[in-house]
């Protein structure tokens, strides 16, 4: 088995256990909906939905990458761009679900009348949605995703200077910088009001900013998970032929890498969803099979 096949069989295993634990992230929420029918635990599983669904997707392009390692000229289907789109479409998703949940934090602690019906949280949702799958439009139906010529993988073309920055700047840079401002203004906020509050507020409001902060750091994972990512784009710029053979899929396998983590601690930060694994865990617990051991029986014998 060569070099390239090992890799997308690891590929292909992180992508399923990037899904598997999305999916059980859902079906979680679903299952005990009694208990995790709020908004914030909505922010989450909007999270879990776009690692699901870019999960699911990665298996597609991993399935295709290994029908197409068989062949010396591949020749590529009419989907190859369209999976490139939605593998965009679905990180930016990722990134930006970041933001509602930091805004949400915000809109608590500052007491803001932005999250208070319920048409204006699902607005800004479906808001975040319309946005993520129409920014990278315009280089689908340019024909701008095309199959890379170092590896059977569909990707933004990489060449254009143009839509890579636009790209980037819209999925990362955006996420980065409205993180940052929503941070910085938390800690103005609280280190200045501090007086105000008694010392149960302050504790809830020092909670909620632990919380933003997990946020900020579950984005700078990805964000190191994406600098490699960063430097093919910068040597591609520079020369398109210093890239080795068959390596956007290394680049894959680690942009992948962190989202299993982020759904531990996504679900761990978020009180309803934990408090329904631990009644979950228990109520496994309570059905496991006992085993019960045999009694042997003790004969007593009478001396005479």
């Amino acid at each position: 088995m060569d070099f390239p096949t090992v890799i997308n069989r690891i590929y292909l295993f992180v992508s399923s256990l990037n899904f598997t634990g999305a999916f059980g992230f859902l079906a979680l929420a679903v299952l005990y909906r009694h208990r995790c029918f709020n908004f914030p635990t909505l922010l989450a599983c909007n999270t879990a939905l776009a690692v699901l669904l870019n999960s699911a997707n990665h298996l597609a392009i991993g399935v295709y990458m290994l029908i197409w390692d068989r062949y010396e000229y591949s020749t590529v289907d009419s989907l190859c761009p369209l999976r490139a789109y939605f593998h965009h479409s679905t990180i930016a998703w990722i990134h930006h679900s970041f933001i509602l949940l930091a805004v949400d934090r915000y809109c608590k602690i500052r007491q803001v009348a932005l999250l208070k019906s319920h048409n204006s949280k699902m607005c800004i949702v479906i808001c975040q949605w319309i946005f993520d799958f129409t920014f990278d439009l315009p280089a689908l139906v340019t024909g701008n995703m095309p199959k890379l010529a170092t590896d059977n993988i569909c990707f933004v073309v990489l060449t254009r200077l143009d839509f890579v920055l636009y790209m980037a700047a819209a999925s990362f840079l955006l996420t980065d910088i409205s993180l940052s401002i929503i941070y910085r203004l938390l800690v103005r906020h609280i280190r200045d009001a501090s007086s105000k509050f008694n010392s149960n507020q302050q504790v809830r409001m020092q909670r909620d900013l632990t919380v933003v902060r997990r946020i900020v750091l579950l984005n700078s994972q990805l964000f190191v998970a994406g600098i490699p990512v960063l430097v093919l784009i910068i040597i591609t710029v520079i020369r398109v032929d210093l890239l080795p053979y068959k390596f956007m899929r290394i680049l894959l396998v680690m942009s992948n890498l962190p989202y299993s983590p982020m759904l531990v601690v996504l679900l761990l930060q978020t009180p309803d969803l934990r408090q329904s694994a631990i009644e979950c865990r228990n109520n496994i617990k309570f059905f496991r099979p006992i085993r019960v051991m045999p009694v042997q029986s003790i004969s007593l014998s009478a001396t005479a």
